[in-house]
């Protein structure tokens, strides 16, 4: 499973290093924004096996068409037209083309208000088109639905076109692809890279909602005291547009914090404010596997995928791997690092010396988890107290930095 999960890693991490880049040539003024009618015009064409000089006959000029599919001019309406025709775009398709960019706004605002039928409608009304910004909604979308392997695949697609998307497309796809893929990159980076994406133009309220949501996460995995000030901060702007559950959200991550740090008093204090009772019975169970408690049946009842996989192990890993590869919310996890999952069924010490040596501690070097990497640290100094082997926890510190 965590050999399975560290090549993931690596590949996501290699496609996310060219999403980064492609964001700071933007951000250093090198791109030319592309126009997504031109973008469909040449993709229509090339479907159809159509030189240049073939569509462009009776309507236009060689030289005027090419610049138009390289969104150097913008088409008359006369000549859009023209070209529809002959390339068998119906005036539905037009109309559902253009108005692509205000439906990926919209897309957006729903997926920010976790408004599942808009975000249906929106899918739906773009079936059959097949430029990159149908392909973003195509994203979101599955995404939203939690359909992981679809994403997937339309993801490393879209991250082939980044250097054609316009700003706006590319920052929406960005923010997505890491909210897809976040538990398998380096929060470091991320961070760095939403930073980036703030300074691109004409951002939307939602969208800079999600971003700051997702800089909570990254705070969190980096183990960093910021944490506390950026969720009060998004605490009191989420107050203002009425959206508790948000504040509900983020304050959980907040109790994982103090939890994961042993600050018990002031996790104690977040988790009486909590009205979920999934978060609290998630709470609830990590506070037992934290303090080494034993977990009964009884606690496993109303428990998110994860804390049923964690809370299983101890007494079944084969039924609580089958499960977690089965779970839809197998991308979603901020609490834990996946490895905890077998790392609970280990009884000796000598077990759990060498799975932290040989799995947790190459897995941790890839996705960069300091708070993951401090509950690990934590467990090598019992360890070591029990087997008098010392070298593994310094080697564990100094690459880690705990």
């Amino acid at each position: 499973m965590n050999k399975k999960r560290n090549n993931e890693r690596v590949a996501q991490n290699k496609l996310f290093k060219k999403l980064f880049e492609e964001i700071l040539r933007r951000i250093n003024g090198k791109h030319c924004n592309y126009n997504i009618t031109g973008i469909e015009i040449k993709l229509r064409r090339n479907q159809r096996l159509m030189t240049l000089a073939e569509l462009a006959e009776d309507i236009c000029s060689i030289s005027y068409l090419c610049k138009v599919e390289q969104s150097q001019i913008k088409p008359s309406l006369m000549s859009l037209n023209d070209i529809c025709v002959k390339l068998g775009i119906s005036d539905e398709t037009l109309e559902a083309l253009m108005s692509l960019e205000g439906a990926l706004k919209d897309l957006v605002r729903a997926y920010f208000e976790k408004d599942s039928q808009t975000i249906q409608k929106i899918y739906q009304s773009g079936i059959g088109l097949e430029n990159y910004r149908y392909k973003i909604i195509q994203y979101v979308y599955n995404v939203f639905e939690k359909e992981h392997e679809k994403a997937s695949e339309i993801g490393r697609s879209l991250i082939n076109l980044t250097n054609v998307l316009s700003e706006e497309d590319l920052t929406v796809f960005s923010v997505f692809y890491t909210i897809e893929n976040f538990n398998f990159l380096d929060g470091k980076e991320i961070y760095k890279e939403l930073e980036c994406i703030l300074k691109m133009p004409t951002l939307d309220d939602s969208i800079v909602y999600l971003i700051k949501i997702l800089k909570v996460k990254c705070l969190f995995v980096m183990n960093s005291s910021l944490l506390i000030k950026e969720i009060e901060e998004l605490s009191n702007e989420f107050l203002k547009i009425a959206r508790f559950d948000l504040i509900e959200d983020i304050r959980y991550i907040e109790a994982l914090y103090f939890l994961f740090n042993k600050e018990f008093d002031a996790f104690d204090n977040i988790k009486k404010i909590l009205s979920l009772k999934l978060y609290i019975k998630n709470l609830d169970l990590y506070e037992k596997f934290i303090k080494n408690e034993k977990i009964n049946n009884k606690d496993l009842v109303g428990v998110g995928d994860f804390a049923f996989a964690l809370g299983t192990a101890k007494n079944d890993l084969d039924k609580a791997l089958e499960f977690i590869g089965q779970s839809k919310e197998c991308n979603d996890y901020v609490e834990f690092d996946s490895s905890m999952i077998e790392y609970s069924s280990l009884k000796g010490a000598d077990e759990k010396y060498n799975f932290i040596a040989f799995n947790v501690l190459p897995s941790l070097k890839l996705s960069n988890n300091k708070l993951v990497a401090n509950y690990y640290k934590e467990e090598l100094k019992e360890l070591t107290k029990e087997t008098n082997k010392y070298k593994l926890y310094f080697q564990f510190c100094m690459e880690m930095n705990v």
